[in-house]
């Protein structure tokens, strides 16, 4: 973990050629249910304090604040392409053509994935909840690198941190939704024997699901961020707390 000026984030070793961070909730100027980097326009917080940590992020990351692109995320399916700055994006991973642009991804216990390339040919974001996940993002991802002629032997994946296999307690009908699809995903749900409710491995599914595409160059956090309440915003713990907002991390690359 990097700490400069307070500020929290992940590195991952295999995006060492790429500026990228995966950033943890500290080192903003947001109050209260948001303290303290908030990067979420969706949330309640005050926009100006938003804006002022997204562009504190981009201080210490040494971009322009102007050159980011983070997309209006609605947990569909859609990828889309950009070779320039684009600030009506609504879609769920981005895939960007150019050098001098910055993208980024929020959340608060969905996945965030950053991606490279080994010749630095593309770079890219995905955000990945239960739902993307279901509709088969990862899929409609990798199709889309395909078509810009990208193998995915030559992409370089990193998972930012997201919500802990012990900490997703999901339905018999939600593990059932998805062993339906493929029965080989039944390794990633594990019985709760106190209330017959399932805990569910989001973060193991996507693994598999990326190397089953033919990535192999794949970094992983371990983080979760349900448990580390100071250090990661969650939506399920700020419901499980019947808070009615939460905040969100910004992953960039």
């Amino acid at each position: 973990m990097v700490l400069l000026s307070q500020m929290h984030y992940l590195k991952s070793p295999n995006l060492k050629n790429y500026t990228h961070g995966f950033f943890t909730r500290k080192g903003g100027v947001s109050k209260g249910i948001y303290n303290s980097l908030n990067c979420g326009m969706s949330s309640n917080d005050s926009n100006v304090n938003v804006l002022d940590n997204r562009r504190a992020i981009a201080n210490e990351l040494k971009f322009k604040s102007n050159h980011l692109v983070i997309a209006n995320q609605y947990h569909s399916k859609k990828v889309e392409i950009i070779d320039s700055i684009q600030n009506n994006l609504k879609c769920d991973a981005i895939i960007s053509l150019v050098q001098d642009i910055k993208i980024g991804v929020l959340t608060a216990d969905c996945c965030p994935v950053l991606v490279g390339e080994k010749n630095q040919n593309i770079k890219a974001v995905i955000h990945i909840g239960w739902k993307g996940l279901y509709k088969n993002i990862i899929e409609n991802f990798m199709n889309k690198t395909l078509d810009l002629n990208i193998q995915p032997k030559d992409l370089i994946v990193a998972l930012g941190p997201c919500i802990g296999k012990d900490s997703y307690q999901v339905s018999d009908k939600f593990r059932n939704d998805f062993t339906n699809k493929d029965l080989s995903y039944k390794k990633f749900f594990m019985l709760n024997k106190f209330n017959k409710s399932f805990y569910f491995d989001i973060r193991g599914l996507i693994e598999k699901k990326f190397k089953d595409n033919g990535v192999s160059d794949l970094w992983t956090s371990e983080a979760d961020t349900y448990k580390e309440s100071d250090t990661y915003f969650s939506y399920r713990r700020s419901s499980h707390q019947s808070i009615s907002d939460y905040g969100r991390m910004l992953s960039i690359i």
